[in-house]
This record gives structure tokens, sequence and C-alpha cells, in this order.
């Protein structure tokens, strides 16, 4: 360990890593820049903004039957958000990072160098990249500003700092490239919880109440700046409001409300069956409902608009219910991703799931609060793939792309978690739990049925009174009909 006195307010600052280059003082915020055995002030860092991790610096835990500690953060900003990137000081004198996004933990170690690197600016989400004797996808490119650090970190960074980053994903493995050095450096890891770190020295919930004025993982109310209605937000998770009265855009990243868009309500533009502030008890969990979107297809006008709630549970995290003419699904999102997937398939766990659909998504309408910011006219390509009753849903933005699991689930159920009877624009079940590969097949019989109809009309005349040849040619005709209507049902799940 390597002390040094602050040169801003001379309160002793500590080295714990021979490898830190830089450290935050904890009292004066001034920038130490180590060089050989000394330092040398390089001004002062920005105040970090407050948020509800229960992680702090000194907090320690056990990943692979090793210790560590956390002695240093970086707190980054991008065009949804702000997430903490914590350094670890492991016992053996290495290091790594903890990833920490809305109460969802990343742990990576490096990897060494990329070796053959894309180019960052031409990297889209989906695209293969080989490292390690594995092949990854990318999931998320990004660029994000830093807004504070403290602690000490292994290389230098101020407010003008901007890292380059692409986050790759392997089932449950994750893959970073940092572009901040040339060549990249990539640091490879898994998700994990704090439990599963065996975390200890996390903040204690009253100083998140007195710091942060609400405990971490709970559902608070925020009184809108524009309207003053009351709007259900998740501490430390909630990026963006939209609020559920007047629908102006209320930016939560920067630790308070922060007014960015005003909007007038237009309240016959919308029909949502469950409202964002309602409770759902789900298998005696109670789910408040945060937020939801109503989308629809751009290209196709003929398409019937759908709504996606997102719903919070403390101890459970996140989940979706999606709601179509078609009926309601229950999603959520996957961190172990398919093991492989094309145009064509995705197999996940062993089970092989055949595309249904591949379109375009268009938010039309957004209420409530979101971890990201959800816009009106934001488009993202969606693929369906299913398998029997289950359906993998693929979904891909400009920046990032990412997978989720639903399965269906019948009105009277939804209604049941609500507690009272539901408006619901569901009509009917979805068509993958009748025809799992064969993509809407029972869509066609009443169109059959109506050409059938007239084939056998047309040709009766020459059927009659009794002519064998007509009769077989019409058959035949029948026949290659309903072809298309009979393949893909065989195997329902």
């Amino acid at each position: 360990m390597y002390q040094a006195a602050c040169p801003g307010c001379g309160a002793p600052v500590e080295f714990r890593s021979a490898a830190s280059r830089m450290a935050v003082c904890g009292y004066c915020r001034t920038t130490l820049l180590r060089d050989a055995d000394a330092v040398r002030d390089i001004g002062k860092q920005a105040a970090l903004i407050e948020d509800h991790s229960p992680v702090q610096i000194m907090t320690s835990g056990q990943h692979a039957g090793q210790g560590f500690t956390v002695v240093g953060r970086i707190q980054l900003r991008y065009e949804h958000g702000v997430w903490n990137e914590w350094h670890l000081l492991f016992d053996d004198g290495s290091s790594g990072w903890l990833g920490d996004f809305g109460g969802q933990f990343v742990l990576t170690r490096p990897d060494g160098d990329a070796v053959g690197p894309p180019l960052f600016d031409k990297v889209e989400p989906g695209n293969r990249w080989s490292h390690g004797g594995v092949f990854w996808h990318a999931a998320d490119i990004r660029k994000a500003e830093c807004v504070a650090a403290e602690g000490e970190l292994p290389f230098p960074v101020d407010a003008r700092w901007v890292a380059r980053v692409i986050d790759y994903r392997h089932r449950d493995e994750f893959l970073t490239l940092d572009y901040s050095d040339l060549p990249p450096v990539a640091y490879r890891g898994k998700a994990v919880t704090l439990s599963a770190l065996r975390a200890q020295h996390l903040r204690d919930p009253d100083a998140v109440v007195s710091r942060a004025g609400r405990l971490h993982g709970g559902v608070s109310t925020l009184i809108c700046p524009v309207c003053g209605a009351p709007a259900a937000v998740v501490p430390g998770a909630t990026q963006h409001l939209t609020c559920p009265s007047c629908r102006s855009q209320i930016s939560l990243a920067a630790g308070q409300a922060e007014v960015v868009q005003r909007e007038v309500a237009d309240v016959t533009a919308v029909g949502a069956t469950l409202q964002a502030g309602e409770t759902l008890t789900i298998d005696g969990v109670a789910w408040r409902l945060m937020g939801w979107m109503r989308s629809g297809v751009p290209d196709d006008a003929a398409e019937p608009d759908w709504y996606e709630y997102l719903l919070f549970a403390p101890m459970h995290g996140f989940q979706w219910l999606i709601e179509t003419q078609e009926g309601w699904q229950q999603a959520q999102v996957l961190d172990d991703w398919p093991e492989s997937f094309t145009d064509t398939s995705v197999e996940l766990r062993g089970l092989r799931y055949t595309r249904r659909y591949l379109y375009r998504a268009e938010v039309r309408a957004v209420v409530g609060a979101f971890p990201w910011f959800a816009r009106v006219g934001d488009r993202t390509e969606i693929g369906e793939y299913v398998s029997g009753k289950w359906v993998l849903n693929l979904e891909r933005g400009a920046h990032e792309m990412g997978w989720s699991q639903a399965k269906p689930v019948e009105t009277d159920t939804v209604a049941s978690w609500a507690g009272r009877k539901l408006a619901t624009i569901a009509r009917g079940r979805r068509a993958a739990e009748v025809a799992p590969s064969g993509g809407g097949k029972a869509a066609l019989r009443p169109v059959a049925w109506v050409f059938t109809v007239l084939i056998v009309v047309m040709n009766l005349r020459y059927m009659l009174p009794f002519n064998v040849d007509a009769m077989m040619v019409t058959g035949v005709l029948v026949f290659l009909l309903w072809i298309p209507t009979q393949s893909g049902d065989e195997g329902e799940g």
C-alpha cells in the first residue's frame, strides 16, 4: 500500500494496488495522478450522481474462490442513462470490474488485448466476432462520457474522458471490448448477484435513505414537476419517466427529476387495459406496473397495435406482459442467450425454435417509468421464433440487441392477477400455440374454404351428370389448395 497526503486538503490518500495510476481524495475530491513514487494534483473530480447502489468503496466479496475489495468507481452516462463501473482489487493483486446498472451486475476480468478486433464504428448489433475460441455476438455498442470518479483506478479519467465499448454475448457469458486504448482490451465474465458474491460491507440502508431519500430496490412515488400528478418509479433503476397524466418527458438519470419535454396529453389516442401504478399479484408476489408502451408495425397499416407492460417486484426484478388481439403473453429478458441462431431457427437449452415473423416495431405511445429513455417513434427489428407454446423474441435496435422468452397466458388469468375484469383487446390465442413451426397456417383455412366452394361451383357443370375426369381434376385442385394450410401442424408442444 502506498499512501500520500492530498495536495488539496492534506488528508491521507491510499493506493492499495501497485497498478493504480489515479486516486480521488474522499474529502475534497482532488484527483491525484501517481507517477513512480510521486503524486501530482490534476484537478478536482465532479460530484458523483447519488444513486441507490448498495455497493461502495471497501465492499468485499468472493469470486471464483478468491477474495476481492472494491477500491474505485467510474460513473458513466450514455444516451439512455447512467451506470457504475466498480474497480475490484483481488487478493492476488489482480483486478476486475463490477458493472452496476439498475441493480443488475456483471463481473469481468481482463482477458488480454483483442486480436484482430473489429472497427468500433463498423460493428452492428448481432455481428459475430471470434475471441478465445468462441464466437461472440455483439449485444451493445455505446459511447459514454465519464460523469465522475472516486477511489483508485488503473488509469486516469476526468469529465472529458469518453469510453467506447462493445459488449458481446455467448450463452451466459459477457465479453467487453474497451476501445479507450489501442489495441482494445478485452474483459470477460458473467452476470452475478451480490448474494452469490457473498458481498460484505455494503451500504447501510439508513445511509441510502439519508443520501438518496429512498430504499434501494423498492418502489417510490415521484411528483411530476409539470402537472403535480404522482407517478411510481423504481429508485436507482428508473432512468426516464413519461408522466401518466400530462405525458411530459422527465429524466431521472441525473439524480433529480429534470423535465426534458413538456407534452399535452391526448387521452383519445390510447386505450391500455392495464394502467401504470396498478399492482398485479402473480404467484403470491406483488408486481407493480411501472409503465406501458403501445407499439405497431409501421410497414403494414393493417396490422393492429399491441401493448407491452413493464412489471417490477423488489426481490424479483422486471418482467413483461404483452397484450395483442391474439392473446396475452408473459415474458422475461434472457441472461442466457441461445447457443446458436440463424435467420430461420434458434436453439436454446436443447430446444429448437423456428422463425415465424420478422418485422419492424414502432413505439406509438409511452406512459410511466422505464430503466431506459423510451420514446415515441423508436423503432426496433423483431424476430419471433416459436416452439410449441414458447416464443423467443429477438429485439434489435441501432446500438443494441437482446433476447426474451414468452409464454401464453389466458385472459382470465391476467384478470385474476389484476383483481378485476378486463376490457382487453385480446380476442383469441396466439398462432404460436397452434402452429409452432408453420407460421399461422390455421389463419389460411377460412380462405381455403372460400376458394374450395368457388372451385366446386365453377366446375359443377363439368362434373354433372357424372364426369369422372372433371371430378378428378377438381379434387386435385382442392387438394393442392389445402396443402399450405396443413403443413407445420404436426408436433404441437
